[in-house]
């Protein structure tokens, strides 16, 4: 999972998290885990909080 975060990340920059989270995501609602996985260790890549609220973010 690192591997694949890290080569997502350096194709895609910035967008990289939003573009494995848009992926997780199915028509019907549900989630796929592997796309998910992905996105969690972006964000752990990039250092973001998952779960913060806007307002716990920005202080």
């Amino acid at each position: 999972m690192r591997a694949r975060a890290s080569i997502l990340h350096r194709l895609h920059g910035a967008d990289a998290y939003y573009l494995a989270r848009e992926r997780a995501r199915r028509p019907d609602g549900r989630r796929i885990t592997f796309w998910t996985k992905i996105a969690v260790e972006v964000a752990r890549l990039e250092g973001r909080e998952i779960g913060a609220r806007a307002s716990d973010r920005w202080r």
